[in-house]
């Protein structure tokens, strides 16, 4: 049986818990197909070589073999079936909703022309509702100002920070293009699209500081749209989500003392309209 180790080095280093199934399935499907290559391409070079042109050789024709077409036909069925199958258990783990694990952590993703947005839960512990009638420019996700829960929401850009070992549940979507949320060492891509809100769930297994990028070409600068995540022990994620929860706070209380400003008055005129009679308009 044959190793995937060696070809799987060239991999970024996989951190997730479902990340070696996955490269292993990459792996199984890129070494049938290298075998498939030289098989035909070996084929080809032997019929080049033992039917090429020969002094005193008239060539002749061939119309076909029905046995060989069904044969070449039907492998190929048997083959991607199997793979279906193979690939079956891999797909539910990953990408059914059904199946997702109790989330640990639970945050937002939203994509827009060129960054990365994320949005976690205040003090309170709950996110604040949406609706996408109060979308701006200052309100990106939408926030209901209504709703008590989303006022001390924390949201950040082009960075985010999670804790290793918990499952991580993402609820994302862009508010412009498509985009796609693309973390390599943690096996995630998930394409980001406007109007709709898709799961993503991972749990990672190793504490470092992580590039995630944007994978699917979204306008001039997508080049640029990146960010980065930082996988944190559960000890050091509380003591930087408590900062953040100070912080907002801080933030919270300083706006809330900050003086409101006085409405402007109307200005008013005491002069009386003039009267106008008749037809030609005379004045009295």
């Amino acid at each position: 049986m044959f190793s995937v180790l060696d070809f799987l080095r060239y991999f970024p280093e996989n951190v997730s818990t479902f990340g070696f199934e996955l490269d292993r399935l990459f792996a199984v499907i890129w070494y049938i197909t290298l075998a498939i290559f030289f098989l035909t391409y070996g084929l080809l070079v032997y019929v080049l070589v033992k039917y090429r042109r020969k002094p005193g050789v008239k060539a002749s024709g061939s119309h076909g073999n029905n046995m060989l077409e069904f044969t070449w036909t039907i492998l190929p069925t048997f083959l991607f079936a199997g793979l279906g199958i193979y690939t079956d258990n891999a797909w539910e783990i990953t990408k059914n909703e059904q199946r997702i694990p109790k989330p640990d952590v639970e945050i937002e993703v939203l994509g827009k022309q060129f960054n990365w947005m994320f949005r976690y839960p205040g003090a309170d512990g709950v996110l604040g509702k949406q609706s996408p009638k109060f979308r701006t420019i200052d309100n990106p996700f939408a926030l209901d100002p209504a709703d008590p829960h989303g006022v001390d929401d924390i949201i950040m850009e082009n960075e985010f920070h999670l804790p290793i070992n918990k499952n991580i549940l993402v609820r994302l979507s862009s508010v412009d293009v498509l985009h796609s949320f693309f973390l390599p060492n943690f096996r995630v891509k998930q394409d980001a699209l406007p109007g709709s809100w898709m799961k993503v769930w991972f749990n990672g297994i190793k504490a470092g500081k992580f590039e995630l990028a944007c994978a699917e070409l979204c306008g001039a600068s997508h080049y640029n749209m990146r960010g980065v995540l930082f996988m944190h022990s559960q000890q050091d994620y509380n003591t930087w989500y408590d900062a953040e929860i100070s912080k907002k706070s801080q933030q919270m209380a300083a706006a809330a003392a900050a003086p409101k400003p006085e409405p402007v008055a109307t200005a008013q005129t005491d002069a009386q309209p003039e009267q106008h009679s008749g037809a030609g308009g005379a004045q009295h």
